[in-house]
């Protein structure tokens, strides 16, 4: 038995960031789209974090800006572009937010690459956070998701 998150374990270290009902909408997309994409990156770090300061001594420094940094649920790579992709089980407008600065950072980090794609992976979605995503230059696709595996088991 267990939680969800005991359960799905082998999944969460396989889907680093992910909860567990993003997990599951994350593996019904990937049963749809998986064979067209080359290569996936989980939890993908980018901008710059925020600096302790040189008074902390490495390795503690270096760690504080990693786990400042912010992080893109998955990197897809196909024909050397990028989409950046953000899995979101009730999005609000803050996942097209969220996902436009990605983009930023992403760009500030890689200069070289080409415009990512950005998506927005969600079982559901209200109409203004569409409207967002859509203005923003966000695709969206919606993957039906059922969540059963996640009720207690008795």
């Amino acid at each position: 038995m267990g939680t969800p998150a005991q359960y799905l374990q082998a999944e969460r270290l396989k889907y680093p960031g992910m909860l567990p009902r993003e997990i599951l909408i994350w593996r019904n997309w990937l049963k749809l789209h998986e064979s067209e994409f080359e290569r996936f990156d989980y939890n993908v770090r980018v901008g710059q974090g925020t600096d302790p300061g040189a008074s902390y001594p490495e390795p503690e420094r270096s760690m504080a800006i990693q786990i400042s940094q912010k992080r893109i649920d998955v990197v897809a790579w196909k024909g050397g572009r990028a989409t950046l992709i953000e899995v979101e089980d009730r999005p609000g407008v803050s996942g097209p937010a969220q996902l436009a600065a990605y983009e930023t950072l992403w760009r500030a980090d890689n200069p070289a690459e080409g415009a990512p794609v950005m998506l927005l992976v969600v079982p559901r979605i209200q109409p203004d956070t569409l409207t967002v995503a859509v203005r923003a230059g966000i695709r969206v696709e919606i993957v039906e998701t059922s969540f059963d595996e996640l009720r207690p088991k008795k």
